[in-house]
Protein backbone atom coordinates (compact mmCIF):
# COMPACT_ATOMS: atom_id res chain seq x y z
CA UNK A 1 0.00 0.00 0.00
CA UNK A 2 1.36 3.37 -1.15
CA UNK A 3 1.82 5.62 1.95
CA UNK A 4 0.50 9.31 0.59
CA UNK A 5 2.09 11.22 3.22
CA UNK A 6 5.34 10.90 0.72
CA UNK A 7 3.28 12.06 -2.10
CA UNK A 8 3.87 15.30 -3.83
CA UNK A 9 3.16 17.13 -6.71
CA UNK A 10 6.42 16.94 -9.79
CA UNK A 11 7.23 19.61 -12.29
CA UNK A 12 6.98 18.80 -15.92
CA UNK A 13 9.92 16.55 -17.48
CA UNK A 14 11.70 16.62 -20.80
CA UNK A 15 9.98 15.14 -24.19
CA UNK A 16 11.18 11.35 -25.50
CA UNK A 17 13.00 11.56 -28.51
CA UNK A 18 11.37 7.99 -30.15
CA UNK A 19 9.02 7.97 -33.26
CA UNK A 20 5.71 5.77 -33.74
CA UNK A 21 4.27 4.56 -37.34
CA UNK A 22 2.63 7.49 -37.62
CA UNK A 23 5.98 10.04 -37.02
CA UNK A 24 4.48 11.65 -33.98
CA UNK A 25 6.85 12.27 -30.71
CA UNK A 26 6.09 10.60 -27.26
CA UNK A 27 5.86 13.49 -24.43
CA UNK A 28 5.94 13.45 -21.14
CA UNK A 29 4.08 16.81 -20.53
CA UNK A 30 3.70 16.60 -16.50
CA UNK A 31 3.83 14.21 -13.21
CA UNK A 32 1.54 14.88 -10.42
CA UNK A 33 -0.59 13.82 -7.71
CA UNK A 34 -3.68 11.64 -8.82
CA UNK A 35 -6.80 13.79 -8.58
CA UNK A 36 -9.79 11.76 -6.48
CA UNK A 37 -11.82 11.30 -9.46
CA UNK A 38 -9.30 9.32 -11.60
CA UNK A 39 -9.84 5.48 -11.32
CA UNK A 40 -7.79 3.41 -13.39
CA UNK A 41 -9.00 1.62 -16.66
CA UNK A 42 -8.38 -1.84 -15.13
CA UNK A 43 -10.06 -0.58 -11.48
CA UNK A 44 -12.89 1.06 -14.33
CA UNK A 45 -13.40 -1.70 -16.23
CA UNK A 46 -14.52 -5.53 -15.92
CA UNK A 47 -13.11 -6.88 -18.75
CA UNK A 48 -10.85 -9.21 -16.83
CA UNK A 49 -13.69 -10.72 -15.01
CA UNK A 50 -11.34 -10.37 -11.84
CA UNK A 51 -11.30 -13.16 -8.72
CA UNK A 52 -9.87 -13.61 -5.95
CA UNK A 53 -9.29 -17.35 -6.50
CA UNK A 54 -6.66 -17.27 -9.69
CA UNK A 55 -7.42 -21.12 -10.18
CA UNK A 56 -11.24 -20.32 -10.33
CA UNK A 57 -12.56 -17.09 -12.67
CA UNK A 58 -16.16 -15.88 -13.59
CA UNK A 59 -16.30 -15.80 -17.05
CA UNK A 60 -19.57 -14.19 -20.04
CA UNK A 61 -22.70 -15.57 -18.77
CA UNK A 62 -22.94 -18.68 -16.29
CA UNK A 63 -18.98 -19.91 -17.34
CA UNK A 64 -16.74 -20.18 -14.99
CA UNK A 65 -12.83 -21.50 -15.88
CA UNK A 66 -11.43 -23.36 -12.62
CA UNK A 67 -8.68 -25.91 -12.21
CA UNK A 68 -9.77 -29.84 -10.65
CA UNK A 69 -7.18 -31.27 -8.62
CA UNK A 70 -6.50 -35.14 -9.03
CA UNK A 71 -3.75 -37.11 -8.45
CA UNK A 72 -1.54 -33.90 -7.39
CA UNK A 73 -2.05 -32.60 -10.64
CA UNK A 74 -4.10 -29.71 -12.36
CA UNK A 75 -6.14 -29.61 -15.03
CA UNK A 76 -8.79 -26.75 -17.08
CA UNK A 77 -12.04 -26.78 -16.97
CA UNK A 78 -15.22 -24.90 -18.29
CA UNK A 79 -17.98 -25.14 -16.06
CA UNK A 80 -21.69 -24.41 -16.91
CA UNK A 81 -23.02 -23.35 -13.36
CA UNK A 82 -26.25 -23.08 -14.92
CA UNK A 83 -26.40 -26.58 -16.07
CA UNK A 84 -23.77 -27.90 -14.30
CA UNK A 85 -21.72 -29.34 -18.00
CA UNK A 86 -18.13 -29.42 -17.14
CA UNK A 87 -15.08 -29.74 -20.12
CA UNK A 88 -11.94 -30.27 -19.57
CA UNK A 89 -8.63 -29.59 -21.38
CA UNK A 90 -7.56 -32.69 -22.23
CA UNK A 91 -3.92 -34.12 -21.75
CA UNK A 92 -2.50 -31.33 -20.12
CA UNK A 93 -1.64 -30.49 -17.08
CA UNK A 94 -2.76 -26.59 -16.40
CA UNK A 95 -3.55 -23.48 -14.03
CA UNK A 96 -4.18 -19.84 -13.88
CA UNK A 97 -6.70 -19.39 -16.18
CA UNK A 98 -7.72 -16.31 -17.55
CA UNK A 99 -10.95 -15.49 -20.16
CA UNK A 100 -10.13 -12.74 -23.03
CA UNK A 101 -12.28 -10.04 -23.15
CA UNK A 102 -14.49 -11.44 -25.85
CA UNK A 103 -14.86 -14.76 -23.94
CA UNK A 104 -13.69 -16.81 -26.63
CA UNK A 105 -10.45 -17.70 -25.54
CA UNK A 106 -9.18 -19.12 -22.29
CA UNK A 107 -5.47 -18.46 -21.67
CA UNK A 108 -3.85 -20.82 -19.11
CA UNK A 109 -0.15 -21.91 -17.78
CA UNK A 110 0.59 -25.54 -19.21
CA UNK A 111 3.49 -27.62 -17.77
CA UNK A 112 4.81 -29.40 -20.50
CA UNK A 113 8.61 -31.22 -19.44
CA UNK A 114 10.79 -30.34 -16.54
CA UNK A 115 12.49 -28.22 -19.60
CA UNK A 116 9.50 -26.38 -20.21
CA UNK A 117 7.27 -25.78 -17.36
CA UNK A 118 4.60 -23.03 -17.62
CA UNK A 119 4.27 -22.26 -20.65
CA UNK A 120 1.55 -20.02 -21.82
CA UNK A 121 -1.22 -21.83 -23.62
CA UNK A 122 -3.96 -20.48 -25.27
CA UNK A 123 -7.72 -22.16 -25.26
CA UNK A 124 -10.22 -21.89 -27.31
CA UNK A 125 -13.41 -22.21 -25.36
CA UNK A 126 -16.18 -23.42 -28.10
CA UNK A 127 -13.80 -26.95 -28.35
CA UNK A 128 -11.83 -27.18 -25.07
CA UNK A 129 -9.03 -27.44 -27.80
CA UNK A 130 -5.19 -25.77 -27.61
CA UNK A 131 -5.60 -22.88 -29.64
CA UNK A 132 -2.50 -20.59 -29.59
CA UNK A 133 0.92 -23.01 -27.86
CA UNK A 134 3.81 -19.91 -28.69
CA UNK A 135 7.19 -21.18 -28.09
CA UNK A 136 7.96 -18.50 -25.67
CA UNK A 137 10.20 -20.29 -23.33
CA UNK A 138 9.65 -18.13 -20.21
CA UNK A 139 8.32 -19.69 -16.57
CA UNK A 140 6.43 -18.26 -14.16
CA UNK A 141 4.55 -16.65 -16.68
CA UNK A 142 2.49 -13.43 -15.99
CA UNK A 143 -0.24 -12.75 -18.63
CA UNK A 144 -2.39 -9.69 -19.32
CA UNK A 145 -5.01 -10.19 -22.58
CA UNK A 146 -5.57 -6.68 -24.69
CA UNK A 147 -8.98 -5.43 -23.75
CA UNK A 148 -9.78 -5.99 -27.79
CA UNK A 149 -8.96 -9.73 -26.98
CA UNK A 150 -5.91 -9.33 -30.30
CA UNK A 151 -3.34 -9.83 -27.80
CA UNK A 152 -1.78 -11.41 -25.28
CA UNK A 153 0.82 -10.08 -22.87
CA UNK A 154 3.21 -12.13 -21.11
CA UNK A 155 6.83 -11.83 -18.49
CA UNK A 156 8.46 -14.22 -17.07
CA UNK A 157 12.49 -15.94 -16.85
CA UNK A 158 13.87 -17.10 -20.00
CA UNK A 159 14.40 -21.27 -20.11
CA UNK A 160 18.29 -21.89 -19.23
CA UNK A 161 19.58 -18.19 -19.08
CA UNK A 162 19.59 -15.58 -16.46
CA UNK A 163 17.15 -13.26 -18.47
CA UNK A 164 13.62 -11.96 -18.05
CA UNK A 165 11.54 -11.24 -21.41
CA UNK A 166 8.52 -9.13 -21.88
CA UNK A 167 6.63 -10.17 -24.80
CA UNK A 168 2.90 -10.25 -27.07
CA UNK A 169 1.73 -12.86 -28.72
CA UNK A 170 -1.15 -12.34 -31.57
CA UNK A 171 -4.25 -14.28 -31.34
CA UNK A 172 -5.13 -16.73 -33.32
CA UNK A 173 -2.32 -16.46 -35.45
CA UNK A 174 0.46 -16.96 -32.15
CA UNK A 175 3.05 -14.85 -33.53
CA UNK A 176 5.39 -13.01 -31.27
CA UNK A 177 6.58 -9.86 -30.52
CA UNK A 178 9.53 -9.51 -27.94
CA UNK A 179 8.87 -6.15 -26.32
CA UNK A 180 11.60 -6.22 -23.72
CA UNK A 181 14.58 -8.44 -22.29
CA UNK A 182 16.42 -7.71 -19.05
CA UNK A 183 19.76 -9.97 -18.38
CA UNK A 184 18.28 -10.05 -14.68
CA UNK A 185 16.04 -12.42 -12.96
CA UNK A 186 13.34 -9.85 -12.23
CA UNK A 187 9.95 -9.23 -13.19
CA UNK A 188 8.42 -6.49 -15.98
CA UNK A 189 5.24 -5.19 -14.00
CA UNK A 190 3.16 -3.90 -17.03
CA UNK A 191 -0.58 -2.81 -18.12
CA UNK A 192 -2.88 -2.35 -21.86
CA UNK A 193 -4.04 0.43 -22.40
CA UNK A 194 -7.88 1.17 -23.08
CA UNK A 195 -7.45 0.75 -26.61
CA UNK A 196 -5.15 -2.10 -26.91
CA UNK A 197 -2.89 -0.44 -28.53
CA UNK A 198 -0.14 0.91 -25.77
CA UNK A 199 1.74 -1.12 -22.92
CA UNK A 200 3.19 0.45 -20.05
CA UNK A 201 5.83 -1.40 -18.71
CA UNK A 202 8.45 -1.18 -15.69
CA UNK A 203 12.10 -2.18 -16.91
CA UNK A 204 14.29 -3.30 -14.11
CA UNK A 205 17.65 -2.26 -13.78
CA UNK A 206 18.85 -3.59 -10.39
CA UNK A 207 18.10 -5.86 -8.07
CA UNK A 208 18.99 -6.49 -4.54
CA UNK A 209 20.63 -9.67 -4.02
CA UNK A 210 17.51 -10.94 -2.33
CA UNK A 211 15.63 -10.97 -5.24
CA UNK A 212 13.70 -7.43 -4.47
CA UNK A 213 13.92 -4.99 -7.63
CA UNK A 214 15.37 -1.77 -6.25
CA UNK A 215 15.51 0.29 -9.40
CA UNK A 216 13.22 0.65 -12.60
CA UNK A 217 12.54 2.97 -15.29
CA UNK A 218 9.19 3.31 -16.98
CA UNK A 219 8.16 2.78 -20.97
CA UNK A 220 5.46 2.98 -22.87
CA UNK A 221 5.44 0.85 -25.74
CA UNK A 222 3.91 -0.33 -29.29
CA UNK A 223 2.43 -3.66 -28.37
CA UNK A 224 2.35 -4.43 -32.54
CA UNK A 225 5.64 -3.21 -33.68
CA UNK A 226 7.49 -3.04 -29.98
CA UNK A 227 9.06 0.30 -31.05
CA UNK A 228 9.30 1.69 -27.30
CA UNK A 229 9.27 5.13 -25.40
CA UNK A 230 11.24 5.69 -22.21
CA UNK A 231 9.03 7.92 -19.69
CA UNK A 232 10.62 7.73 -16.27
CA UNK A 233 14.48 6.85 -16.06
CA UNK A 234 15.38 7.12 -12.49
CA UNK A 235 17.93 4.94 -11.01
CA UNK A 236 17.08 5.51 -7.52
CA UNK A 237 13.43 4.55 -7.98
CA UNK A 238 11.26 1.50 -8.64
CA UNK A 239 8.50 2.48 -10.91
CA UNK A 240 6.17 -0.17 -9.81
CA UNK A 241 1.92 -1.15 -10.81
CA UNK A 242 1.84 0.93 -14.17
CA UNK A 243 -2.26 1.49 -14.67
CA UNK A 244 -4.00 3.42 -17.51
CA UNK A 245 -6.50 5.98 -16.47
CA UNK A 246 -6.84 6.81 -20.28
CA UNK A 247 -5.03 6.31 -23.71
CA UNK A 248 -3.35 9.27 -22.64
CA UNK A 249 -3.02 9.15 -18.71
CA UNK A 250 -0.82 6.58 -16.57
CA UNK A 251 -0.74 6.20 -12.90
CA UNK A 252 2.34 4.59 -11.43
CA UNK A 253 3.51 3.87 -7.66
CA UNK A 254 7.31 4.72 -7.10
CA UNK A 255 9.52 3.67 -4.01
CA UNK A 256 13.02 4.74 -3.20
CA UNK A 257 14.46 2.03 -0.84
CA UNK A 258 16.10 2.91 2.09
CA UNK A 259 18.21 0.54 4.16
CA UNK A 260 18.73 2.95 7.40
CA UNK A 261 14.98 3.99 7.42
CA UNK A 262 11.46 4.13 6.23
CA UNK A 263 11.01 3.90 1.92
CA UNK A 264 10.00 6.76 0.72
CA UNK A 265 6.80 5.88 -1.54
CA UNK A 266 4.71 8.33 -4.47
CA UNK A 267 1.74 7.60 -6.28
CA UNK A 268 2.10 10.06 -9.54
CA UNK A 269 -0.08 10.35 -12.86
CA UNK A 270 1.67 10.94 -16.21
CA UNK A 271 -0.15 13.04 -18.76
CA UNK A 272 1.48 11.97 -22.08
CA UNK A 273 0.92 13.72 -25.78
CA UNK A 274 1.32 13.75 -29.28
CA UNK A 275 2.47 16.44 -31.32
Amino acid sequence: MVNRTHIAPIAVLVALVAVDARSADWKVIAMRDPLATEVSFEEASRYLWPSEDANNVPGPDSLVARVSIEKRRGYVEVVDLRTGNVRRLPNAWGSLPQWSPDGRYISCVVWKSTRQPHELTVVDVATMTVAVTPELRISGTETKWSPDSRMIAASGVVHDSPRSMLCVVSIPAGSVTVIDTVDVFAAHEFSWSPDGRWLAYSRPTKVHHYGDTIASDLWIADASTAKAWLLIESPDWAQSNPLWVTNRIIQVDRVRWNDEGSNEEQRVVIELALD
